[in-house]
C-alpha cells in the first residue's frame, strides 16, 4: 500500500472521530486534562469545612496516583514535575490530612526533597515566575494557610488598586496579569488580614478599600461562581476569603458551589471547565483547511454551528477590561471573557461557514480586535496596554491569528493582488500588525508563541506552534503584503526561505515534529508542521511531508485519535492537554497535504 492511500485512510478515521465528538447543538466541547495542581488547590480550599468525605478521599487518591518517580507532581498526569504543583500538593496534604494508606511518609519525604532541590517556596518560585506574582503569591498564601510558612513570607498585594478605572490598569503596572484581579483582591486581603502592613496609612487605606474591592470582584463573578470558569483562580479566591475571615461572603459561597459542581468522577478537577468555543473554531478551521468542511458536515449542521458561534459573541461590555461588545471568549459558559485569539478564531470559522465580511458579527468582531491592538502593532490576549508581565504582552501567535481575521476575505480565496494600505481601519491595523510580526521573527526564522509551550525547550516555548501560525497568516495570500511591510527584503522570500526552512531543520528522524528541536514528536506539532509546509511551497513529493504524514499514520490510535501532549499553557505557565487538539491539528495537516496530491 502506498503512503497516500494510508494517509487518506488515517484522515478518514480522524475525521470520523472528530465528528463523533460534535455536540448536536453545533459545538465541540472537548475534554481538558485533569490537573493535580487544580485538585490540590481545591482540596486546600475545602479543608476544615463540610465536604463529602468520599469525594475528598477520591481527590487525594487521584493525587497519590499521579506522583512522578522524582517525588514531584506535574500539572497533568503525563507532565514533568514542577515546583508549583508539588508545593500545592504538599500544602493540601498538610491542611487536609489525607488517608495514611494513600500518602505514607515516604511519599511526602520524596516530595519535600524535590521541592528543596528547586529552591523552595521563596527562591524557587521566584526562579519560576520572576516578577509575575499572579501565581507565586497565591501559592505562598496556600502554604501559609497550611502552616508551612509565616504570613509575613506572603507578598502584600496592593488590592486597593483594583478600584482604579480600567483604563488606567495598564499604566499602574500591577504585579499580577489582567485576568487575575479577583486573586489580587482576595489574596491581598488575606495577607492584610493576617499580617497587616506596619505602615499605618497603608493599613488604613486597605481597611477602607476592603468592602469596595470585594464588591468590585463580586460584580465580576459570573453566574456559575467560577472566575473565568477556572478552577485554580476560583479555589485560591475561596481559600483566601476563608483565611481573611470572610468564609460566608457571597463570593465564597458562589465559589464553593462552582468547585463542587466541577469535580470529576475520579475525584479530580481540571484547570478549566472546557474550551468549547476554541475547540469549535479550531475544528472548523482544520476541516476548512483540509477541504472537507462541506463534505463531512451537512448544510444544516454547518448552519447550526454558525448560529451557535454567532450566539457566543459578547453582547455587553467586559467586566474585566471594559472592552466593548463584539469579542468571543474560549467557551460558552458565564465565566468566559473575550480575548484576541478566540475572537480571531471565531471570525475565521464564521467565514468558513459562509458568513461574509459585511455581516454585523464580523464587523463588530474586527472592531473588537482593533480596539485591543497594542501600540507596538501586536495583539495581546485580553487588554490593550498591559505590557508589564509575559501573559499580558503582544505575541506573534496572537498577532498572526488576528492578521488572518482582519485580512479581507478575498485573500483567503486565492486572490493574490497587492493589498493597498489605504489608511482604512483594517488596513492600518494590518500594516502595524505585519510590522510587529516581521520584527518578532528570530534569527533562525522561527516565532515564539504565548499560550503554547514545549516541556523540552529550555525556555519552555513552542517554536513549532509559533512558527506554523505565522506561516498560516503569511500563506493566506502572502503576495498581499509584499508591498506593505516597509522592508526592502521581499516578504515572500522570508516566507519560503526562513520560516519554512526553520521547520525543515527541526524535523525528527522519525518523521514527526516536537515543540522544539529534538523534542519528542507529537500529533499536535506534526499536524501543524505538515499543514504549514504543505501550504507554503514545499514540494509535496519531498519526503519531509510524506514522512510527517507517515508518522501520523503510524501513531494513530484504533479509535482514530492520537495520544495528546501537554503543549497548552493555561494562566501563568500552567500546563494542560486537550483530547481534541491532536485530532484537529492532525486533520489540518493531513488534509492540507493530501489536497496537494490531487
Amino acid at each position: 500500500m502506498s503512503k497516500a492511500p494510508a494517509a487518506q485512510q488515517c484522515l478518514d478515521r480522524a475525521v470520523a472521530a472528530l465528528m463523533s465528538k460534535r455536540d448536536p447543538r453545533g459545538f465541540w466541547e472537548g475534554r481538558l486534562a485533569s490537573s493535580p495542581l487544580a485538585t490540590a488547590v481545591t482540596l486546600c480550599a475545602f479543608a476544615n469545612e463540610a465536604f463529602d468525605e468520599s469525594k475528598r478521599t477520591q481527590a487525594f487518591a487521584y493525587l497519590a496516583s499521579t506522583q512522578n518517580a522524582d517525588g514531584g507532581w506535574g500539572d497533568t498526569d503525563i507532565s514533568k514535575s514542577n515546583l508549583a504543583a508539588t508545593l500545592l500538593v504538599l500544602s493540601a496534604c498538610t491542611a487536609g490530612v489525607p488517608p495514611a494508606s494513600l500518602f505514607p511518609p515516604e511519599k511526602l519525604t520524596r516530595a519535600k526533597s524535590y521541592v528543596d532541590k528547586l529552591g523552595g517556596l521563596r527562591d524557587g518560585l521566584k526562579n519560576v515566575y520572576g516578577k509575575d506574582l499572579t501565581f507565586q503569591v497565591p501559592i505562598r498564601m496556600t502554604a501559609a494557610c497550611a502552616g508551612l510558612i509565616p504570613w509575613t513570607d506572603v507578598d502584600p498585594l496592593p488590592f486597593e488598586l483594583a478600584l482604579a478605572p480600567r483604563g488606567l490598569m495598564g499604566a499602574l503596572r500591577l504585579p499580577v496579569v489582567s485576568y487575575a484581579l479577583p486573586a489580587l483582591v482576595t489574596v491581598g486581603l488575606a495577607r492584610h488580614a493576617n499580617a497587616p502592613s506596619w505602615f499605618l496609612p497603608i493599613r488604613w487605606l486597605r481597611a477602607f478599600a476592603t468592602e469596595r474591592a470585594l464588591n468590585t470582584i463580586l460584580a465580576m463573578q459570573p453566574e456559575s461562581g467560577g472566575y473565568l470558569e477556572a478552577i485554580p483562580i476560583t479555589a485560591f479566591s475561596l481559600l483566601a476569603l476563608k483565611s481573611a475571615g470572610r468564609s460566608d461572603h457571597a463570593i465564597a459561597n458562589n465559589a464553593r458551589k462552582f468547585l463542587r459542581d466541577t469535580q470529576r468522577e475520579d475525584g479530580s478537577w481540571p484547570v478549566e471547565v472546557n474550551l468549547s468555543v476554541w475547540n469549535t473554531t479550531r475544528a472548523i478551521d482544520a476541516l476548512h483547511a483540509a477541504g472537507l468542511l462541506e463534505k463531512v458536515m451537512t448544510q444544516q449542521e454547518r448552519d447550526t454551528t454558525r448560529d451557535w458561534l454567532l450566539a457566543q459573541q459578547t453582547k455587553t461590555k467586559s467586566v474585566y477590561s471594559d472592552a466593548a461588545p463584539g469579542g468571543w471568549g474560549w467557551n460558552h459558559l458565564s465565566g468566559s471573557v473575550p480575548d484576541a485569539d478566540d475572537t480571531s478564531g471565531a471570525i475565521l470559522a464564521l467565514r468558513a461557514l459562509g458568513v461574509s465580511d459585511d455581516h454585523e458579527a464580523i464587523i463588530k468582531g474586527q472592531a473588537w480586535l482593533r480596539s485591543v491592538q497594542n501600540k507596538n502593532g501586536g495583539w495581546p490576549t485580553f487588554c490593550r496596554g498591559w505590557e508589564t508581565l509575559p501573559f499580558d504582552k503582544s505575541a506573534p501567535d496572537l498577532t498572526a491569528h488576528a492578521l488572518r481575521a482582519l485580512t479581507p476575505e478575498k485573500y483567503s480565496k486565492g486572490y493574490f493582488g497587492v493589498l493597498e494600505f489605504d489608511g482604512s481601519v483594517n488596513s492600518s491595523a494590518l500594516l502595524s500588525g505585519w510590522q510587529y510580526l516581521w520584527a518578532s521573527k528570530r534569527s533562525d526564522g522561527s516565532f515564539l508563541p504565548l499560550w503554547f509551550g514545549c516541556e523540552y525547550a529550555t525556555d519552555q516555548l513552542n517554536s513549532i506552534y509559533g512558527t506554523t501560525h505565522a506561516l498560516f497568516a503569511m500563506t493566506q495570500g502572502y503576495n498581499a503584503y509584499e508591498m506593505g511591510t516597509g522592508e526592502e527584503t521581499d516578504f515572500s522570500e522570508f516566507l519560503f526561505v526562513n520560516a519554512s526552512k526553520y521547520l525543515l531543520s527541526i524535523q525528527n528522524p522519525d518523521g514527526g515534529f516536537g515543540g522544539c528541536k529534538n523534542a519528542p514528536s507529537s500529533a499536535e506539532e506534526t499536524g501543524l508542521a505538515l499543514r504549514a509546509l504543505a501550504n507554503c511551497g514545499v514540494d509535496n513529493t519531498d519526503p519531509v511531508c510524506a514522512n510527517a504524514a507517515r508518522w501520523l499514520v503510524e501513531h494513530q490510535r484504533p479509535d482514530g485519535s492520537w495520544n495528546p501532549a501537554p503543549i497548552g499553557f493555561y494562566f501563568a505557565v500552567l500546563w494542560y492537554y486537550e483530547e481534541l487538539y491532536p485530532l484537529y491539528y492532525a486533520i489540518g495537516g493531513l488534509g492540507s497535504w493530501l489536497k496537494k496530491q490531487k
